[in-house]
């Protein structure tokens, strides 16, 4: 029984981080297609951005810093205080 358990939560945690980046790639191409580039093909963006992230720990932490900072600014304000946290990342 403590192995079935001990095996449920090592995928239930998989699951939560492959969320998470899921996540803040959808939610930076979103911002993204909302401020900066309205024909941006978001699923394009979101499919890099993830590829990047696998293939990069640091890139899902920059996506992260990045997602928190986009959300929480408008549009302006985004544009003028994330551009450390966004540069790399990986999308449009």
């Amino acid at each position: 029984m403590k192995n079935v358990f001990s095996g449920v939560l090592v995928a239930a945690l998989a699951l939560v981080g492959l969320t998470g980046c899921s996540s803040d790639c959808n939610s930076y191409c979103n911002r993204y297609q909302e401020c900066l580039a309205s024909d941006l093909n978001v699923d394009r963006c979101v499919d890099r951005c993830e590829e990047a992230s696998e293939e990069d720990d640091d890139h899902e932490e920059r996506v992260a810093e990045c997602s928190e900072c986009v959300n929480s600014r408008t549009c302006a304000e985004a544009n003028e205080d994330c551009i450390d946290d966004c540069f790399f990342v990986v999308g449009p």
